[in-house]
């Protein structure tokens, strides 16, 4: 199968091409990432989230799936860069798209929580608050203004600041790894 850039298994680096295939290329990169924020985002605000009935266990049951999705996630995506045309900008979509699942499904997990023991944070948190918690302890701000409150609260944040260490870094140097292998076939 034939693109306009080439066969369907040639790999090429964006600077190869003109001005405005460029420009083409990053439109539609763009676009890719901007829905499938809006589809992570409604999907996070639409599926319902619900609490844990009292099991502490349930917690790191959800934990565990919550990790399991993300790696399958990631799985599928270092697939889409070794296919890709332009596999580093897929790369750079990957690291963001990751980044973003890896939040939402932490933020899902701490609402879940939150509803399950109103007490487990300093403050009960709605899906909003939960975001935002996580991106705060994500980018290592930690304003303090939301805090957890009770052990399970404590394992589970930890769990995440330990990840979170590693997870940028992982998802890039996986990302860029595949899509210089991609290129170098």
């Amino acid at each position: 199968m034939a693109t306009k850039w080439g066969s369907h298994t040639d790999a090429i680096f964006l600077h190869e091409l003109g001005k405005a295939d460029r420009r083409h290329v990053l439109i539609i990169a763009t676009v890719r990432l901007v829905s499938f924020t809006v589809v992570i985002l409604a999907l996070y605000y639409l599926v319902p989230i619900g609490g844990f009935k009292d099991d502490p266990a349930a917690a790191w049951i959800r934990l565990a799936a919550i990790l399991l999705v993300f790696l399958a996630s990631l799985a599928f995506q270092l697939r889409l860069i070794l296919t890709a045309h332009i596999p580093q900008l897929r790369a750079a979509g990957v690291v963001v798209e990751s980044v973003l699942m890896f939040l939402c499904l932490f933020a899902w997990l701490y609402a879940s929580m939150s509803i399950t023991d109103r007490s487990s944070f300093s403050e009960p948190l709605d899906r909003t608050d939960a975001l935002y918690f996580t991106t705060s302890t994500f980018a290592t701000v930690g304003f303090g203004d939301i805090t957890p409150t009770n052990q399970l609260a404590r394992a589970v944040v930890s769990v995440q600041m330990i990840a979170d260490l590693g997870a940028l870094l992982l998802i890039a140097k996986v990302a860029f790894f595949a899509a210089g292998r991609r290129l170098g076939r």
